[in-house]
């Protein structure tokens, strides 16, 4: 019965030796050369269609009669169908630096503006029924960042080399 009373407050007494720890430990500071996170910078801008297996390639040509692109307006995001001509969508804008609200096909975003059409990078604006006079794009998402080891700079190998042939296997026994 002792030995069982000793073993119990054993593990009680390094249970608070282990949370004491934790509690009253402190981390390590952070290197000089970190830099924290802008509020700004955010996944919800993010252009995931190559990871969702979208094979289709931003055309770099820029059309004729492109609508003007207004610095009152900014887009946050969008939610749109995948079909060639919506019928629904979503954008986020913020207008004149105010918090972003959501606004339907169709709906109006400010003044006689209303959101004439979305696609997964863009929203056009104009004038209900007439032509978009603004267009607004989502900002380019920065490829990630790929480093490369120099020959010779230890860790990984650069170049792969062939592995070994697996040894062949052993022969049955007979009986």
């Amino acid at each position: 019965m002792r030995l069982l009373s000793f073993a119990i407050w054993a593990v009680v007494a390094a249970s608070a030796v282990f949370w004491l720890t934790r509690l009253l430990a402190r981390s390590a500071p952070a290197p000089a050369h970190t830099v924290t996170a802008s509020a700004g910078a955010s996944i919800a801008g993010a252009d995931f269609s190559r990871l969702l297996g979208s094979t289709r390639s931003a055309s770099t040509e820029p059309s004729a009669a492109e609508p003007a692109v207004d610095a009152r307006f900014r887009l946050i995001g969008v939610v749109a169908p995948k079909s060639a001509a919506p019928t629904s969508g979503i954008a986020l804008i913020a207008v004149d630096g105010k918090p972003p609200k959501p606004v339907v096909l169709g709906g109006v975003v400010d003044g006689s503006l209303v959101l004439l059409a979305v696609n997964h990078r863009r929203a056009e604006l104009g004038p209900e029924g007439g032509a978009a006079t603004v267009r607004l794009e989502l900002p380019a998402v920065p490829e990630a960042s790929r480093s490369v080891r120099a020959p010779g700079a230890g860790g990984l190998i650069a170049s792969p080399q062939p592995l070994p042939a697996a040894p062949a296997p052993l022969p049955a026994a007979t009986r």
